[in-house]
This record gives C-alpha cells, sequence and structure tokens, in this order.
C-alpha cells in the first residue's frame, strides 16, 4: 500500500506538470501542486519505506523534472507558442524635422518624462529633460537626437 502511495504521488506530480507545460503554461496552480505532490512523494518514501527507498523515489522524481523541463523547452510546447514570422514594422520615429532647438512651445500633457507638446505648427511627442513638467507649462526644445526630442521648461 505503501510503495502505491509514492507511486500515486510520483504519477500525480508529474500529471500535474504535464497539464501545466501543455494546457496551463506559467506558474499555475497545476505546476505548484505537482511539485507539492513530487515533494510529498519523497517525503513518504523516506519516512514509511526506508532510505534507501527514499532516495530511489527523489531520483526519479528528479529524472521526471529534468525531462519535464527539457521536454519544454526543446519539444513541442513551446515550439506551438513561439513566434514563427518576423516583423517587419518599425517604430515611427518623431518628425524631428518640424521643430529646432530653441523652438517654444506648450506641454499639451504631464510630462512624467515623457509626453505630448504643442509648437505650433506639430503637436509631438517629447522627453523631459527637467524632469517632471506639468501640462499647460511653456516649454522650449533643448536638443533633438535621432529618435528623441528633449524639452525644458521655459
Amino acid at each position: 500500500m505503501e510503495l502505491f502511495l509514492v507511486s500515486l504521488f510520483v504519477f500525480l506530480g508529474a500529471l500535474l506538470l504535464l497539464v501545466e507545460v501543455t494546457l496551463v503554461p506559467g506558474l499555475g496552480l497545476t505546476g505548484i501542486l505537482g511539485v507539492v505532490s513530487f515533494i510529498v512523494s519523497v517525503a513518504y518514501a523516506f519516512v514509511v519505506l526506508g532510505v534507501t527507498a527514499g532516495w530511489v523515489t527523489f531520483l526519479a522524481v528528479l529524472a521526471l523534472v529534468v525531462f519535464f523541463v527539457l521536454w519544454s523547452v526543446y519539444g513541442k510546447p513551446f515550439k506551438r507558442l513561439a513566434l514563427k514570422t518576423n516583423i517587419e514594422s518599425t517604430v515611427k520615429a518623431p518628425d524631428a524635422a518640424a521643430v529646432a532647438v530653441g523652438d517654444e512651445g506648450v506641454a499639451l500633457t504631464r510630462l512624467a518624462l515623457v509626453g505630448e507638446a504643442d509648437f505650433g505648427k506639430v503637436q509631438i511627442d517629447v522627453t523631459s529633460a527637467d524632469g517632471f513638467i506639468d501640462e499647460g507649462a511653456a516649454v522650449y526644445v533643448s536638443r533633438i537626437t535621432e529618435s528623441t526630442i528633449f524639452v525644458k521648461r521655459k
């Protein structure tokens, strides 16, 4: 009966980890219960069946865990979820040609380091080089990099 219970807990742990890897990926309740089932099986084997059976159970559980980790990383579960196409789109860079260093404008949103400002001819995303800037504050362009327009309080 004791050997049956150890085997049952090992089987239950393996089944729960299989469900975790294939059906509900992530560290969820099934994965936690599977690990708990493994721990219970090893502890029960040490206490009831003896040290030798405990180590055999521990090595069997360890082999199962290594198998599941390798199978989940190199097997079908993650290949099925992996992106197989290349992303060709890019992020639209701000229209830096519409503003120049020294242009003055107004913050349309609170610049919690990033926000939007109006420079009369264009509304554009900007980055604060001066910390937080409140909405409606007067700003000016302090510098422009390849993809970022930095503003400071006026």
